[in-house]
């Protein structure tokens, strides 16, 4: 059976790391559709950043549907800010796919900021501060009927190093739910349903 691994969570909140250090030593031969990593890697030449981002975000598109049809296992990363990313759990189960969701976010959406700001200095995709925050919450309210839908999906508390994270706090799996830390960060407990939104 083929495997999605989405790995979703606002701008900011590692996802790119996740992938490096997680699934692609894991999966090593699975394609990795990444709409930034495409944007800075390859089109380069179109000179206006809106438009060269949302051609990045048109191929990344292309390709998991590519991928999609195809049935071939894949790993993505998503902001996860629009009900289409939610879709695309709900196509992949149609299409026979296990999906694998690896949920990532932080409690205080300001130290996405900092976070973005980073690596913008370091070169990376810069997203204006406004739509990190207002993206955040969208996240956030898709990741509650996402990790129901997908098979198994890891909830991640995204914090830094130096605070004990990142660390795997909830994981749902056939809609049964598990805690692995008796602190749940808001944010999990906002995705699991014990806290209103």
């Amino acid at each position: 059976m083929p495997v999605l691994h989405l790995i979703a969570g606002p701008h900011g909140a590692g996802k790119s790391m996740l992938y490096q250090y997680l699934v692609a030593p894991r999966y090593p031969a699975l394609p990795f559709v990444d709409a930034q990593a495409h944007e800075a890697g390859q089109m380069q030449h179109i000179l206006d950043p809106g438009t060269r981002m949302r051609a990045a975000r048109a191929w990344a598109d292309a390709q998991r549907q590519e991928l999609l049809q195809e049935g071939r296992s894949f790993a993505t990363e998503t902001a996860f800010s629009h009900p289409s990313r939610v879709a695309l759990i709900a196509q992949a189960r149609t299409l026979g796919f296990e999906v694998v969701l690896y949920a990532l976010a932080l409690d205080e959406p300001r130290r996405l900021l900092q976070r973005v700001n980073q690596r913008v200095r370091e070169g990376g995709h810069a997203v204006p501060s406004h739509k990190v925050l207002e993206r955040y919450t969208r996240c956030l309210d898709n990741f509650r009927q996402a990790v129901f839908m997908a098979d198994l999906a890891l909830l991640i508390d995204a914090a830094d190093a130096q605070e004990g994270g990142p660390r795997l706090v909830a994981s749902v799996m056939a809609r049964q739910m598990q805690l692995h830390t008796v602190l749940r960060p808001r944010w999990v407990e906002r995705v699991l349903g014990f806290a209103e939104a």
